[in-house]
């Protein structure tokens, strides 16, 4: 075999390596649909309920902006998270809450919207006038964003609207539920009783399985409940238990999470759209500056402080203690701990030092 032939095929086996590192990558994938996606539109449309890769965790926030919201995106901001904002098209009518939408996309969180038929129900509309009035809904975030959400959650009704989520469907849209219900409505006067709730799921599926699991949570952007005060909890809680916070572009493996226009069947990325270096996941835990605040007396602090400040109302943000750093960029896959780059780097590192070896 001359030395040609013999680098040939030492190139080749190295090629097929990489292939089969992509191909295993792909194939350990989880399943994210709680209904087959071949729909008839007779049976309920699929939905996504949990993201693709073990370890993950998208959450949302529905029914904003609110007079919270601008907390929770500060909260998000010194924790270094991003989060996805499932919002009421309604309030956009508010120059304040339409700024604050503005706000959220550019500081890189998923937008998606939620959906109500009129009346909160689709009887007695005709099939066109439901697709009108959700293309219309779509619009109305569009016009402030530049791209038309494609992720839709649908205001909860009973019995279920299978026809409008298959009117939905047709048009686009993908429906997103969830699989984690924090039930933050109960927890107003108890924050810290949510982030207690994540750590129970969490305790579970460790419990129950043996292993991390993934999860859509939900909840409400809205003054009623405890989610505004409970972000550094929260963060804390899934950071502690070895979760990785992220977009739901990121969680369901998706380069294009948008629709070019509302009633276009187009998708489309944006500059912080999962596969783009723009792309962020992860979370940050810092100390709750309000807490803190209210904690001068008797308190202690390890580790330097770390200025912080970003439009909050808090003073205490100059004193935020960085503890654990998670922040992770991403340019082509969500998949993390080295699972494509080893192989590829041994596959790389062996053809270098063969070539190193034959020119000597």
């Amino acid at each position: 075999m001359t030395r040609v032939s013999l680098l040939a095929l030492i190139v080749s086996i190295c090629a097929l390596l990489i292939s089969t590192a992509y191909a295993d990558d792909e194939s350990m994938l989880l399943p994210v649909w709680n209904h087959p996606t071949e729909s008839t539109g007779y049976g309920p449309a699929p939905q996504a309920t949990a993201c693709a890769n073990s370890g993950q965790i998208a959450v949302t926030y529905n029914e904003g902006p609110s007079d919270v919201t601008a907390k929770v995106l500060n909260g998000l901001k010194h924790t270094q998270a991003k989060a996805n904002f499932f919002v009421n098209a309604t309030w956009l009518y508010t120059q304040q809450y339409a700024m604050i939408l503005q706000r959220a996309y550019n500081d890189g969180h998923f937008i998606g919207m939620t959906y109500r038929a009129p009346g909160d129900t689709s009887d007695g509309l005709t099939d066109e006038q439901l697709k009108t009035d959700i293309i219309n809904t779509a619009k109305i975030v569009e016009t402030l964003i530049g791209v038309s959400p494609k992720y839709v959650r649908l205001h909860y009704s009973q019995p279920e609207d299978i026809r409008l989520e298959n009117l939905i469907r047709s048009l686009g849209f993908t429906l997103v539920a969830y699989n984690l219900d924090t039930m933050d409505y109960n927890f107003k006067d108890n924050p810290k009783g949510i982030a207690d709730l994540y750590r129970q799921v969490f305790d579970k599926q460790i419990d129950t399985y043996d292993s991390k699991g993934s999860f859509i949570s939900v909840q409400y952007d809205i003054p009623d409940t405890g989610s505004w005060q409970a972000i550094y909890d929260i963060v804390k809680a899934i950071d502690d238990n070895g979760y990785t916070m992220v977009r739901l572009d990121g969680c369901l493996n998706d380069k294009t999470p948008y629709k070019e226009h509302a009633s276009s069947l187009k998708f489309v990325s944006d500059k912080h759209s999962f596969g783009t270096d723009n792309y962020r996941q992860g979370q940050t835990t810092v100390e709750n500056p309000h807490a803190s605040k209210s904690n001068t007396t008797g308190g202690s602090s390890s580790g330097s402080s770390s200025g912080g400040s970003s439009g909050g109302s808090s003073g205490g943000l100059d004193v935020l203690q960085t503890k654990t750093v998670k922040s992770i960029q991403e340019n082509t896959s969500v998949k993390s701990d080295g699972q494509k780059a080893i192989p590829v780097f041994m596959s790389l590192l062996f053809v270098f030092t063969f070539l190193s070896v034959w020119a000597v």
